[in-house]
């Protein structure tokens, strides 16, 4: 008797097995299909890094001490300081260098995400001075404008914001070769500011505090006046 009843349940434990291991299967692969994919990763590249006293660059590559971003970064360090006679730096300036714009741009969307769009950023708070931006055709120009904040940042107390994005716009240029170098841009700016009847005002730009205020004409502006009225304006 025995025999025959697990004869008798044996089918109908099989079935109800198949049928809940059917159910189970078509759940995990509807939570499979639901699921939200990663696209990009929303950390800052940290693999690599390379430190010097002034700076440390963090990428998801190895960087050599002659690549030539190291040495624009080492170069563009020493020409702000010297030019302007800045004090030593108090701290680096921590350089992070995403491998692509994608994952750059996610990064700031997430941390930032009122922020315009834009190939380079430089951010200051009580803990850190960063500059964020992505290998790309024009990197070191990018680097060269946002590393000078940070140089200007970590060596002074406090910096007006028409001379802080002034001086980035000049050393931006001016590295390669000619000190006195001028953007094409800003000049032309600056004629046809000329030609409308327009006069600096040096009152005006100070009024401003919000980088996001400045206008074509205000980056001219001050991006044109010689490094000497600018170190004069900080030793005084």
């Amino acid at each position: 008797m025995l025999n025959h009843m697990l004869n008798l349940r044996t089918p109908r434990r099989l079935l109800l097995y198949c049928v809940l291991a059917t159910i189970l299967s078509l759940t995990l692969q509807i939570g499979c299909r639901s699921a939200p994919q990663t696209t990009f990763a929303i950390n800052r590249p940290d693999r690599h890094q390379f430190t010097t006293p002034e700076f440390v660059i963090h990428s998801d590559v190895p960087l050599r001490p002659d690549d030539p971003l190291v040495q624009q970064l080492s170069e563009i360090q020493l020409q702000v300081a010297d030019a302007l006679k800045l004090q030593q730096q108090r701290d680096p300036v921590d350089v992070f260098l995403f491998s692509d714009e994608s994952s750059y741009r996610n990064y700031l969307k997430v941390r930032w995400p009122t922020l315009p769009v834009r190939r380079a950023y430089f951010m200051k708070s009580s803990q850190q001075l960063a500059v964020y931006s992505f290998v790309s055709s024009r990197v070191l120009e990018d680097l060269r404008h946002e590393f000078t904040h940070g140089i200007l940042h970590a060596s002074c107390n406090h910096v007006p914001l028409w001379l802080d994005e002034g001086l980035a716009e000049y050393f931006e240029i001016s590295i390669d070769n000619n000190v006195d170098s001028i953007s094409t841009i800003h000049l032309q700016e600056l004629l046809k500011a000329e030609a409308e009847g327009w006069s600096p005002n040096l009152f005006r730009l100070e009024m401003i505090s919000n980088f996001e205020d400045l206008t074509a004409r205000d980056y001219a502006e001050p991006g044109c006046w010689r490094v000497q009225k600018a170190a004069r304006m900080f030793d005084g």
